[in-house]
């Protein structure tokens, strides 16, 4: 009986073990608003603004200041030496050609906007895998409310089991497989805890809140039909995959127009100020250089950059059909979810009245006690697996809906 008193003493314990309870939608606005996950990467997508701030910049000037033919002797009775001491000022500024700047603005303003996708797109991701936390937490808890739940019904029937065997209508090796039985039971309940407490650390670790305050809460609607295929594919054009990679297209050519840009040469101006003894007078200059392209044309970078631009195409191809693909497969995955829940709902009710008649009749009649404990292991089997149909559904439909970007649509209400 010692299993039994454990059981009754968990089923107190752990409920006072749960926090608050906690919808998808609420798990949904926590993570976008404090995951550190999705800090980090909205930071890095930020940098791209330093490289606009690098990209406006202009060449800077050159300032260079010499003093040639100085005495370097005192001691030197030349009247003559040191007379020729020469001061100069130069200043030098490259202007750039080609519009080399305002293709680097650009690039920098293409960059920005592929940056901020690309974080679209990781929010994208990585509420694929808070969808599959969250879902499998609201499973362990389903699990263990059922674990307990058929733990007080098994106590019952080791009760009976023990009424019988003291009367003499159960035998003593029968009655030892029914006590025996308690174990699978204590295992089923121990692992489901275990199972939750596991995943509540990790849906609270990515949620930024202690575990105690999450208790998922199953959906109230339930799942029987989803719209039309075409419904769902009509956003294809709206992922944020695809819509970075058609970026990165955009990018890419900016790219090519700008190391296109860079083979044609500057050009360098310069302004110099100078004086030559003995009366040291003031003297200006002027200079112009550029440098002469006669064996580097930048052909080797220009060539990367036009292949960049047929990358980019195949890129953009390919990432419009694994959109596709995923949102089809997505669609495919739950109508066949909803026709496995619906079956195993339906056959609930029936599975738990063959139970219950089994549990009677091994009170008032009696039966083989195999077939006793064969019946309780099939019905907690299909528990498990109906529970597990639930959550398995409505984790595909907020995918489908993920795929399908209808998701932070829905959310955000626009």
């Amino acid at each position: 009986m010692r299993i039994i008193y454990f059981l009754l003493l968990l089923l107190l314990i752990v409920p006072s073990l749960f926090g608050e309870t906690f919808s998808f939608d609420a798990a949904v606005k926590q993570y976008l608003e404090h995951s550190v996950e999705l800090k980090i990467a909205r930071q890095e997508a930020d940098k791209s603004y330093a490289d606009l701030t690098t990209a406006k910049e202009h060449p800077n000037p050159t300032l260079n200041i010499s003093n040639e033919y100085m005495k370097l002797s005192k001691k030197s009775t030349d009247a003559s030496a040191g007379t020729g001491m020469s001061p100069s000022i130069l200043l030098v500024h490259t202007y750039e050609t080609a519009d080399k700047r305002q293709r680097r603005i650009d690039l920098a303003h293409r960059s920005i906007a592929f940056s901020g996708l690309l974080y679209d797109d990781i929010v994208r991701k990585n509420l694929r895998t808070l969808v599959d936390a969250y879902y499998g937490v609201l499973n362990d808890q389903n699990d263990l409310a059922d674990g307990k739940e058929n733990a007080k019904d098994y106590a019952k029937i080791v009760a009976v089991a023990k009424a019988k065997f003291d009367r003499g209508f159960l035998s003593q090796v029968d009655y030892q497989k029914i006590l025996l039985q308690e174990i699978d039971y204590a295992k089923d309940v121990e692992n489901s805890a275990l199972s939750l407490a596991v995943d509540r650390e990790n849906l609270a670790f990515m949620l930024a809140l202690p575990s105690s305050e999450i208790i998922a809460i199953a959906p109230s609607s339930a799942i029987n039909t989803i719209e039309p295929l075409e419904k769902y594919l009509d956003r294809i054009n709206e992922r944020t995959d695809y819509k970075a990679a058609k970026e990165n297209l955009l990018i890419t050519e900016a790219t090519l127009k700008l190391e296109k840009a860079n083979a044609v040469p500057n050009i360098s101006f310069g302004i110099d100020y100078s004086s030559y003894g003995p009366n040291y007078e003031p003297l200006v200059g002027i200079s112009a250089s550029i440098p002469l392209a006669i064996f580097d044309h930048n052909e080797g970078t220009i060539e990367k950059a036009r292949i960049g631009v047929l990358q980019a195409v195949s890129l953009s191809n390919r990432a419009l059909d694994a959109a596709k693909m995923e949102i089809i497969q997505s669609y495919k995955t739950v109508q066949s979810y909803i026709k496995i829940y619906n079956a195993m709902r339906d056959g609930f009710s029936s599975a738990k009245e063959l139970k219950e008649k089994e549990e009677k009749i091994f009170a008032l009649k009696g039966m083989s006690v195999l077939e006793l404990i064969d019946a309780q292991k099939s019905y907690r089997d299909y528990q498990r697996k109906m529970n597990q149909a639930f959550v398995d559904l409505h984790g595909a439909y907020a995918l489908l809906k993920l795929n399908s970007e209808l998701f932070l649509k829905e959310f955000k209400g626009n």
